[in-house]
């Protein structure tokens, strides 16, 4: 059965992939983002029931993950072979069809796809692969992913971009857990799977099932590890030991006004996923707002002040009516 992770980038998914590609039972490649890149492109390819659209669809496919920076090692693929083991003329369906090829080709029984912008394929991917489709949502610390991004070679730079983005695919992520069954859907902390990786990969494995292999902890010495950390600087941890001081880097390298920027746009979804906040807005807010009644002129506060009774008596009234009818 397939798994998908999802999520927000730079958020620990190649450590968490690399870990996991060191059992024999899964396949997890480093990902050509297939949905994410053609997805958009759809209506220029046309009708996709006209074979010659599907496989100009199909033929794009094999070049993506032909070219990718790190090599699933399938040679060139069979386009022809490939079309023909796809159910339906569809993009989700090749994305299918070439993860489903690499696993046999490795002799795996699963695989995973760890592009976590597929948190906004979801719809598509339960489409197609149904109940057997299962979701790992990766997590981190939005304002760690930021500071992350603003190092990466890809994605958004400023915090309020970024902020955007990641309280976007977390909500994404959360309505899709609140939707599925514990058994296709299951939440992991980068903090808690660097903090405690043997804890948390047995709970993963138990989720995915497949076995805990010890190698898992040691994915640092692997080839994958070693042809990934060569493909760009950005994975260049992935050779290194499990970083356990990795969380909450933003505390001492990002600027107060960007943690303030960060939370002002995604501070509710920080604070629902169990991240802290490091501004409080709304006491800062009443903080002001009693400052500004301090400061101000005496005879303006008298001047408001038999209107601002009379809607005290005003909601009063409305509240005593509302009972009585609720009452009645």
């Amino acid at each position: 059965m397939p798994f998908f992770l999802i999520g927000t980038q730079r958020s620990g998914s190649n450590l968490l992939r690399i870990m996991l590609n060191q059992s024999p039972e899964i396949v997890a490649p480093h990902p050509p983002h297939i949905l994410e890149r053609l997805w958009p492109l759809l209506a220029d390819y046309g009708d996709l029931q006209d074979p010659n659209a599907f496989s100009r669809l199909v033929e794009d496919v094999c070049l993506l993950v032909e070219t990718n920076p790190v090599s699933w090692k399938l040679g060139t693929i069979d386009r022809a072979a490939l079309e023909q083991t796809c159910s339906e003329r569809s993009l989700v369906a090749v994305y299918f069809a070439v993860h489903n090829l690499l696993a046999r080709n490795n002799m795996s029984k699963d695989w995973m796809c760890k592009s976590l912008a597929n948190v906004h394929f979801a719809d598509e991917i339960d489409r197609f692969g149904g109940e057997a489709a299962k979701f790992i949502h990766l997590h981190r610390d939005g304002r760690d992913a930021a500071l992350s991004f603003r190092k990466a070679i890809v994605g958004e730079k400023s915090s309020y971009h970024i902020a955007k983005q990641w309280h976007l695919e977390q909500e994404k992520a959360l309505e899709l857990g609140a939707m599925l069954s514990a058994d296709r859907f299951i939440s992991v902390s980068y903090s808690d799977l660097i903090t405690r990786p043997d804890a948390e990969l047995r709970r993963l494995c138990d989720f995915m099932g497949i076995e805990f292999y010890p190698d898992m902890l040691e994915f640092h010495k692997s080839r994958e590890a070693a042809s990934t950390s060569v493909a760009g600087q950005m994975w260049s941890n992935v050779q290194k030991p499990v970083m356990s001081q990795n969380t909450n880097k933003f505390m001492r390298e990002m600027s107060p006004r960007d943690i303030a920027v960060f939370e002002a746009v995604a501070g509710e979804t920080l604070k629902k996923m169990g991240y802290p906040l490091m501004s409080d807005f709304e006491e800062e807010n009443q903080r002001l707002k009693a400052q500004a009644q301090e400061n101000a002129n005496p005879d303006d506060l008298q001047k408001r002040k038999a209107q601002a009774l009379v809607m005290q008596e005003i909601k009063e009234r409305l509240a005593n009516s509302n009972t009585k009818r609720h009452v009645a």
